[in-house]
């Protein structure tokens, strides 16, 4: 009786001690949202003003800091990178003032929106106003949030290029203009995500970026209109009223050693080929184009995807593809706008 004893509570430290051990990571579910998709128990009917059109999903450029997302690398990039958004100059993506009234009238959606957010409820209609409309380039992550039993709820997403949403003084996602949904950052993980949703015919997990918060906050933005093919500033908190014309920006040289990942310019700016200079800070950075553009060829991987969604292609832009300028960096080296040449992937089923 005394050894079995014995063996029991030998048996009860070594169990005890691999139970206190942290368990394996489960998957991740990830959403793939078209630009149209207002996904899961939307916040509010849409409020985007103009009708959305799925843009060529570009590949992710040479000189990206690569995280792993499970399957292929997603590239992270800051929020005030040059081109990283679009729009149509001198009109709003979205319909602030209505998503304004309609979180007022539905105090239950307002008060677990301002959850989200980290804000008072009081204070959404002037949060909403600080927020600037935009339109996504690239395909981009997000955690997405729904509203279901009073509460939010909250789900990674991939949102598809083409998507209207509202940003922060730092260049983050904030809202989605077709369901309201509040927005943060995505939460990562180390395993394969499984797949939920539409898949859009560009879609490649290497293609997807991570918006990381800007190192200073951004006064005016720069983006680029793909109906005219121009550029041009919007002061953040704008809705296109003070939006004008900007020379296109001027590519960034990056800077590479022999058998390692390439990196960014350290300098984080990028200049523009005319006399005024896109400014993304009260004292924006400057510097002299380069005398040579840089060589930006991209490797476009073909990803093999855990448990895929099935995929529907959505119609194709008819857009032209023009250059994609996106700045995928890393946010603790950078202190500007950063520029970098995006080219478009293959439109290709995976």
């Amino acid at each position: 009786m005394a050894a079995v004893a014995a063996v029991a509570i030998v048996l009860a430290v070594v169990l005890g001690g691999k139970s206190s051990k942290p368990e394996a990571t489960s998957t991740q579910a990830l959403a793939l949202q078209p630009v149209n998709d207002a996904g899961p128990a939307p916040f509010s009917p849409s409020v985007a003003k103009t009708a959305a059109t799925p843009t060529p999903t570009p590949s992710a450029p040479s000189g990206s800091a690569g995280v792993s997302s499970g399957t292929g690398t997603a590239s992270t990039v800051q929020g005030s990178a040059v081109g990283l958004y679009g729009g149509s100059e001198h009109l709003s993506s979205c319909d602030v003032a209505q998503l304004s009234a309609y979180l007022t009238a539905h105090p239950d959606k307002g008060r677990a929106w301002a959850g989200v957010e980290g804000i008072p409820q009081s204070s959404i209609p002037s949060y909403l106003k600080s927020l600037t409309p935009v339109v996504l380039r690239v395909d981009t992550r997000v955690t997405n949030h729904g509203f279901s039993n009073g509460a939010a709820t909250s789900f990674q997403s991939v949102l598809q290029s083409g998507t209207a949403v509202l940003i922060d003084a730092h260049g983050l996602p904030k809202a989605r203009c077709a369901c309201g949904n509040p927005l943060s950052p995505p939460v990562q993980t180390s395993t394969p995500p499984s797949y939920t949703g539409t898949a859009w015919s560009s879609y490649r997990p290497s293609n997807v970026v991570i918006v990381e918060p800007a190192v200073v906050q951004i006064t005016v933005i720069v983006l680029y209109d793909p109906t005219h093919g121009t550029w041009f500033n919007r002061p953040i908190g704008s809705h296109g009223g003070s939006d004008h014309k900007v020379p296109p920006p001027s590519p960034t040289p990056s800077t590479s050693t022999s058998g390692s990942r390439p990196s960014t310019s350290s300098s984080g700016s990028s200049g523009s080929s005319g006399s005024s200079a896109p400014s993304t800070s009260a004292s924006s950075p400057s510097s002299t184009p380069p005398s040579t553009p840089p060589s930006t060829a991209p490797v476009t991987p073909t990803p093999t995807v855990s448990s895929p969604a099935t995929e529907a292609p959505s119609s194709s832009s008819s857009e032209s593809a023009a250059p994609l300028t996106g700045a995928p960096t890393n946010s603790s080296s950078a202190t500007g706008p950063v520029l970098l040449t995006l080219t478009p992937a293959r439109n290709t089923t995976p």
